[in-house]
């Protein structure tokens, strides 16, 4: 066939995928249907392959959370969460160790490194579901603990000494190995005669966390605790005796106390970010605060009976609780050991009216709820584990958990359930109330309980809430001043937070919200307003950072903020942004890749539940809309294409080198961490379907019928390069033959195509392993049909 008679249609562009137009309006130098490249200047090629980055982690689970964690010695540490609640770390270049484990399974991972730790927050993506943690390259503890959960007892000594006459007030406070002082005890009294030193004894201890105790007191007949470090501080966690002397000159002068009084152990949280010193998390699951040592983190009885500081010994059915200090949620557990006789073991109860310092607990006109994680010994076969409310006079409200020996397991499981339905009026005597009936057996075996945590039954998350810690004490949180309510009153939570500049930004679910440090008030009086109400993101994870500027990808399209009017990137590819599976956005995430100039955006598409698909926006010439760029090229605009890799969470990650690398780690259950490298011609031995789509192209100048005689173009690679000619409707496809590609190519390809239509789209493709092309030019030679220019009929 002789091409003298074809004109050329020159493609040197190959642009943006755009699915917002039909295929056949497609301008051009873009593409209606593209998967898998990578964009240049001037081409379009495979994009890079996957390679494993570390021997796969052990029980193939998924990989929840990548971070780069830099250590107190500037160490960057690798770390990543994998879905059976293990913590692991890179010890070398290459090697994963497991740094920790005790996390909730199937857990997300959203975390800021500060202080040289990781803080850590786990949710299911939609709020907190395990306990807020710290890692600090060796230890990984929670964040914020309770304090003693009773105080000492407190006598004069024998021995002369300056304590003034009158009522005196002691507080015992735990110091944790990350030097956070937890609140203090309820405090004790003792009416001291003078001049006679003060005896302490039945000094609480702690978990393993703890490494030293503090008392503090008050003056004679006053009302604020003081301490004083020469004293009255106790290096280590097994004193429990203490004889203390000072004069209330001496102790006014030493360090307040006070403030520990409003402190809270931080509930489980979605997300957390640094800003101006301190930490902020949000997404929280909420909890009552005031019980006593229900964590079972707060002392033990020193006589050894088994008795949580806060809580009472049955004296009938007591017998068999004990401290369990190594099968745990984390801390202290509480274990009620069998012995094949007694109907019921271990009951320990407390006042479930009011707390320590008098105010209200449960009280009436309220659903509430109960959960607790629970676990079971291997041989436990009989019995069954019982939390719930009661009232000697009127009885037991309500069910409860009540887990019997075959639904525990012998790795712990969190259980919730009804603490009782609303109620008109409360016995004065209702107490809350731990044990395990059903004669448990055999003996020796045991039930395990720990974190128990009461809520409103219809209040089950904070959804606008915002935890502030106090500035340089990420550990401190004040349950008055260190609140924030963002838009508390427009149906949305609270999902992601970020830093920009000097502000901090908060986004719901379909709004943007700013505040920032005022260097006079605490966080509950910054001034919070409104940047948008129409921008917003569904995931902790739905927002990159840039450079000065980030992406929040939510569900009406992916915007760039600067902290001015946000800017819509994703028009062009709305109805695949429409397609993403939004009952599961919660788990999507944003990365933007500065030094490639890609915004890579996670998404589960269709019906999957998992991020299936990454959309992936090549910005290096501009991050202008292509559509609006026309006529002055797409070139000049942003680039869209979609990548098939699945991956539950993806990081720039510091390399020992000196280079962030992106991370991805896998959901295929393989347990592999995975990183796009060049040169890498498979995704972990997974042929990569490779493909570009040219518009749909006619002769120019007519629109009636066109023969397309010839394809010829330049194209280098290895392997097998298809060639598809795509009719109008994308019904009808041509194969065209494939070229043999070779890098470096001395040529142009070419190839006889001898296709008759109105306008036809050029397919090329790769998609075998070892196979991949890279395309500069593609120029397909076409003429008016020359037997009929139009057919006359339909």
């Amino acid at each position: 066939m002789s091409i003298e008679s074809f004109s050329p249609l020159p493609l040197n562009i190959f642009g943006t995928w755009i699915t917002l137009l039909d295929p056949s309006d497609v301008p051009a130098g873009m593409s209606p249907n593209l998967g898998d490249v990578e964009f240049f200047p001037g081409g379009v090629r495979t994009r890079a392959g996957l390679a494993s980055q570390f021997s796969p982690l052990a029980g193939a689970p998924q990989i929840n959370g990548v971070k780069t964690y830099a250590t107190t010695n500037l160490v960057q540490r690798f770390l990543a969460l994998d879905s059976l609640g293990n913590i692991y770390k890179e010890t070398s270049p290459g090697v994963l160790s497991l740094g920790a484990s005790g996390v909730a399974a199937g857990m997300y991972l959203a975390s800021t490194t500060q202080y040289g730790r990781e803080y850590m927050a786990f949710s299911d993506g939609l709020m907190g579901q395990d306990m807020p943690r710290q890692y600090d390259d060796s230890y990984l503890d929670r964040v914020s603990q309770t304090g003693p959960g009773e105080g000492p007892v407190v006598a004069d000594a024998t021995d002369p000494g300056n304590i003034s006459p009158g009522v005196h007030q002691c507080s015992v406070i735990f110091v944790t190995r990350q030097g956070y002082y937890t609140a203090p005890s309820p405090p004790v009294s003792w009416t001291a005669a003078g001049s006679k030193k003060v005896n302490v004894t039945n000094i609480p201890t702690g978990p393993s966390n703890v490494v030293a105790r503090l008392l503090a007191f008050t003056a004679s007949g006053g009302a604020n605790f003081y301490e004083v470090p020469a004293t009255m501080a106790i290096n280590d966690n097994t004193t429990t005796s203490l004889e203390v002397d000072f004069t209330d000159t001496i102790l006014l002068s030493g360090a307040s106390m006070d403030y520990l009084f409003s402190e809270i152990e931080l509930p489980d949280q979605l997300g957390v970010v640094a800003y101006s010193e301190r930490l902020f998390w949000w997404g929280e699951r909420s909890k009552m605060d005031n019980w006593r040592n229900v964590s079972f983190d707060g002392g033990w009885d020193a006589s050894g009976n088994g008795r949580p500081l806060g809580w009472i010994l049955d004296g009938t059915f007591g017998a068999g609780g004990s401290r369990e200090p190594v099968n745990v949620v984390w801390g202290d557990a509480y274990r009620i050991t069998a012995d094949g006789v007694t109907a019921e073991r271990g009951y320990i109860s407390q006042d479930a009216i009011t707390d320590a310092a008098g105010n209200p607990l449960l009280t009436i006109n309220t659903d509430y709820s109960v959960r607790a994680h629970i676990a079971r010994s291997a041989g436990l076969t009989a019995g069954t584990l019982r939390v719930n409310a009661f009232s000697p006079t009127m009885g037991q409200l309500g069910q409860g958990i009540a887990v019997t020996a075959a639904q525990a397991g012998t790795a712990y499981v969190e259980f919730t359930a009804d603490l009782f339905p609303v109620q008109t009026t409360l016995p004065s005597d209702l107490t809350l109330r731990v044990y395990a009936d059903g004669v448990p057996a055999p003996s020796g075996e045991s039930f395990l309980v720990d974190n128990i945590e009461i809520f409103p039954t219809n209040a089950v998350q904070n959804a606008s809430l915002v935890r502030a810690s106090s500035t340089e004490a990420p550990e401190r949180y004040d349950g008055v001043t260190g609140i924030q309510s963002i838009a508390e009153n427009n149906g949305q939570r609270i999902r992601a937070a970020f830093t920009l500049r000097n502000n901090l930004y908060f986004v719901k679910e379909r709004s943007l919200y700013v505040t920032a440090d005022d260097g006079v008030n605490e966080p509950a009086l910054w001034q919070v307003e409104e940047v948008s109400n129409k921008v917003g993101t569904p995931s902790a994870h739905g927002v990159g950072y840039g450079e000065e500027w980030v992406v929040i990808a939510g569900r009406s399209g992916l915007y760039y903020f600067d902290g001015s009017a946000p800017i819509k990137l994703s028009q062009e590819i709305q109805p695949t942004w429409d397609a993403i599976n939004w009952e599961y956005g919660q788990r999507l995430w944003v990365l933007v890749d500065t030094q490639h100039k890609r915004i890579l955006v996670g998404v589960p598409m269709g019906s999957a539940a998992q991020p299936n698909q990454v959309l992936v926006l090549d910005y290096a010439e501009s991050l202008q809309d292509p559509i609006a760029a026309l006529p002055a090229g797409p070139e000049h605009g942003r680039k869209w294409a979609p990548w098939s890799i699945s991956a539950n969470s993806c990081a720039l990650i510091e390399r020992p080198n000196g280079v962030a690398e992106i991370f991805l780690g896998s959901n295929n259950s393989s347990g592999k961490i995975y990183s796009p490298v060049d040169g890498q011609l498979s995704d972990d031995g997974t042929a990569i379907n490779s493909f570009y789509a040219t518009a749909f192209l006619a002769a120019t100048g007519l629109s009636g019928r066109n023969l397309f005689g010839y394809l010829t173009g330049y194209v280098q690679g290895a392997g097998s390069l298809a060639l598809t000619a795509i009719l109008p409707g994308a019904v009808t496809q041509t194969a065209l033959g494939a070229w043999t590609l070779a890098s470096p190519a001395t040529q142009d390809m070419e190839q006889f195509t001898n296709v008759q239509s109105e306008r036809v789209s050029y397919q090329v493709g790769t998609n075998t392993v070892g196979s991949w092309f890279s395309m500069t030019k593609l120029v397909p030679w076409a003429k008016p049909d020359p037997f009929a220019v139009v057919r006359g009929t339909n």
